[in-house]
């Protein structure tokens, strides 16, 4: 059976809707108007189990950097971010802030296998401040996608509390691999 990587459907409208924060409704229905007949067919009814293929999530990145008149990379960094701080804002920002370091890392492959059908998260703790995060099973990941993946991590750190969260991320053989450093 061939898997075509995917996001989870409340992930994306997720996006959508941070795009709309970012841009506006007008902006973003403008620029859904121009992805590809295929792609709208299956954004019509999300649902938030779907899984919604990452080839349509690149039509729709593109579709809303040009409706913005933005670098695409920029605004979906934007837009990951505002996502992310939305999931976890009230009681979980409270409930990260005590969390230790090795439970906010060792959880990483558990949210990304809930939202995503490709790859598997594998995580470690190194160093108090520093964190290792390896994608496998998924050599043909998108840099675009390897690069949110980096941002959401950082996003979550942040929203934890850690201060100055760094990251970098290089290509492996069997996914990307992620070095993330904090201040506590």
């Amino acid at each position: 059976m061939v898997v075509v990587p995917s996001t989870i459907g409340t992930s994306v409208t997720d996006l959508l809707r941070s795009y709309e924060e970012l841009v506006g409704a007008e902006t973003v229905a403008n620029g859904l108007a121009t992805i590809s007949p295929a792609a709208q067919g299956a954004l019509e009814h999300i649902n938030p189990l779907d899984w919604i293929p990452n080839t349509v999530v690149a039509e729709i990145v593109e579709a809303m950097g040009r409706a913005a008149s933005m670098d695409c990379e920029t605004l979906l960094d934007r837009a990951v971010r505002l996502a992310v701080r939305r999931t976890f804002r009230s009681v979980w920002r409270v409930l990260l802030r005590f969390t230790s370091d090795d439970a906010l890392i060792s959880r990483t492959p558990m949210i990304w296998s809930k939202s995503r059908n490709t790859g598997k998260l594998e995580s470690r703790r190194v160093a108090p401040g520093h964190g290792v995060v390896l994608l496998t099973g998924w050599p043909e990941v998108t840099d675009r996608h390897a690069r949110t993946l980096g941002v959401s991590l950082e996003t979550v750190l942040t929203v934890a509390g850690r201060r100055d969260v760094r990251w970098t991320w290089e290509r492996t053989r069997s996914g990307a691999s992620f070095d993330i450093r904090w201040r506590l």
